[in-house]
C-alpha cells in the first residue's frame, strides 16, 4: 500500500513527516544531552545546528500547511532530502555507522518506499544504502572525551533504545498511512456510487421525458371516460369505482411531472411555499390514494408550523419511501416528523420482515431491491435517496427490534426554506 500521488495524500504525507521531524528533533535533542553528561566527545556546536535547522524547518512547514496552497511532489522530495541529509549529517559527526541510532536509516527507507512512487523509491532506498555504507568510513569517532572507546554498556543501550523507536515510530507511520488510505478508499466507494445513483437519475430523466409525452394524451383520455362513467353510472358502487379509477389516473399524470423534476428536467412541479404540517399530509394522502387499504398514523404535532418551498422532488422522495412502507405492511405503517436542532427528521416504519443486516447498506444504490423478482428493481429508492442528498440530507436504514423497516429522513430545515426551481 502506498500513498496516491493526489494534492490531498501528498499534503497528509507532509504533514507526517512535520509530526515525524518533531519526535526526532525531540529525541535528538535528548541524545546530545544524555551524551554531555555521560562525558561523550560530541562536536556540539554543529549538531546543535543542524538540530536547529530542523526545528526551523519544521516552523516552515507548520506555517506552509496552514495555507490552502495545493502540496506537490517535489515540496514533500524536499522534506524528505532535507531529513535524510541532516541525519546523515548528525551520524557523521557521532560515529557514523557505529553508532547505534545508524538503524533509523531503516526508517528513511520505509518512508520513502511508503511516500514516492516505485521508480523514485528505489532511488531512494539506494541512496539510503549508500549513505549508511558510506559513513563506516568516512566519519568522526564515537568517543568518551577521555579518548576512550564507549563502554559496552552504555553500546548495548545505544543499540536497544535504537532498535524499540525504530520500530515504534515506522509502526505508528505506516498505521496511519494505511488509515489514511482506507479513509480515502471509503470516499472514493461512496463518489462511485453517487456516480451511479446519479447515472442512473439521469438515465431516467431521460425517460421520462418521452414517457410523459407519450402518455400524457392516453391519461387524459382515460381521465375523461373515468368522469363519464362517475356521472353515467346507475349504481354507488359503480360510481366509487369510476371515482377511485379517476383519482389513481391523476395520481399518474402527477407521478410523471414528479419524476421529471427530480432527475432535474424540470422545476419543481407543484412548487411553492406550503407549510411543513399541510406538505408532509399531502404525502400522506397521496400514499393513501394509491394504497386505499393502508392504515398510515401520522405523527407531526410538534412541529412548528414554519412554511417551507414544497419542492416536488422532495415529496415524490417521501412517497416513494411511505408507499414501501405501505407495501411492506399495509397496517400501522408509522410516520412521523420532528425538528432536531435546525434538521427535520422524518421517519417511516413499517411492520414488515425487515432487510438482511448486509442489505441495509445497499438500499438506495442502482439497482438494488428487496422485493421479489417482477415487483421493482430499486428505482424509487434511487431517486428518493438522490433527491434527499440533493437538499444536503442523508436517508438511512435501520431494522425495528420488533420487527420491520424504519427509514429515517434528516433533512436541514435550511435547504427546505430555498426556491430550488430550475
Amino acid at each position: 500500500m502506498r500513498f496516491r500521488a493526489t494534492p490531498a495524500t501528498l499534503r497528509e504525507g507532509i504533514r507526517q513527516l512535520l509530526v515525524l521531524r518533531t519526535i526526532a528533533v525531540a529525541g535528538q535533542t535528548a541524545a546530545i544531552a544524555l551524551a554531555s553528561i555521560l562525558d561523550v566527545a560530541l562536536p556540539l556546536v554543529p549538531m546543535l545546528g543542524i538540530v536547529g535547522g530542523l526545528i526551523g524547518l519544521n516552523v516552515v512547514v507548520w506555517l506552509r500547511l496552514r495555507s490552502p496552497r495545493e502540496a506537490s511532489r517535489v515540496e514533500l522530495l524536499a522534506n524528505l532530502g532535507i531529513d535524510l541529509t541532516a541525519f546523515t549529517a548528525l551520524l557523521y559527526l557521532s560515529g557514523g555507522a557505529s553508532n547505534p541510532f545508524s538503524l533509523i536509516f531503516v526508517l528513511h527507507a520505509v518512508i520513502t518506499a511508503l511516500l514516492l512512487p516505485t521508480s523514485i523509491a528505489w532511488i531512494g532506498i539506494a541512496l539510503v544504502v549508500v549513505l549508511y555504507l558510506a559513513l563506516g568510513d568516512f566519519r568522526l569517532p564515537l568517543v568518551m572525551a577521555t579518548g576512550d572507546a564507549l563502554p559496552g554498556g552504555l553500546l548495548k543501550f545505544g543499540q536497544g533504545l535504537s532498535f524499540t523507536l525504530t520500530t515504534a515510530i515506522t509502526a505508528w507511520f505506516v498505521l496511519r498511512m494505511v488509515a489514511a488510505l482506507r479513509a480515502l478508499d471509503r470516499m472514493l466507494d461512496e463518489s462511485s456510487q453517487r456516480a451511479l445513483r446519479d447515472d442512473a437519475v439521469l438515465r431516467v430523466g431521460a425517460l421520462a421525458a418521452g414517457a410523459a409525452h407519450e402518455l400524457a394524451t392516453p391519461l387524459t383520455t382515460m381521465a375523461v371516460v373515468a368522469k363519464e362513467i362517475e356521472a353515467d353510472a346507475e349504481s354507488a358502487a359503480l360510481r366509487d369505482e369510476a371515482r377511485i379509477l379517476g383519482a389513481q389516473i391523476e395520481i399518474c399524470r402527477g407521478t410523471l411531472g414528479s419524476l421529471m423534476a427530480a432527475a432535474g428536467h424540470a422545476g419543481a412541479v407543484g412548487g411553492g411555499r406550503e407549510r411543513i404540517d399541510r406538505f408532509l399530509q399531502s404525502v400522506a394522502d397521496r400514499s393513501r390514494a394509491i394504497h386505499p387499504e393502508a392504515s398510515i398514523v401520522c405523527a407531526w404535532n410538534a412541529l412548528p408550523l414554519v412554511e417551507i418551498f414544497a419542492e416536488e422532488g422532495f415529496r415524490q422522495a417521501l412517497v416513494s419511501l411511505l408507499n414501501n412502507a405501505v407495501e411492506a405492511s399495509a397496517q400501522d405503517v408509522r410516520f412521523t416528523a420532528h425538528l432536531h436542532g435546525a434538521t427535520l427528521s422524518v421517519t417511516l416504519a413499517d411492520h414488515g420482515p425487515g432487510a438482511a443486516p448486509d442489505d441495509l447498506p445497499k438500499l438506495g444504490q442502482a439497482f438494488f431491491t428487496t422485493k421479489p423478482r417482477g415487483k421493482g428493481v430499486g428505482l424509487g429508492l434511487v431517486l428518493a435517496s438522490r433527491a434527499i442528498e440533493r437538499l444536503g440530507g442523508t436517508l438511512t436504514w435501520e431494522n425495528l427490534p420488533g420487527g420491520g423497516l424504519c427509514a429515517r429522513v434528516e433533512v436541514p430545515m435550511a435547504s427546505l426554506q430555498i426556491d430550488r426551481t430550475i
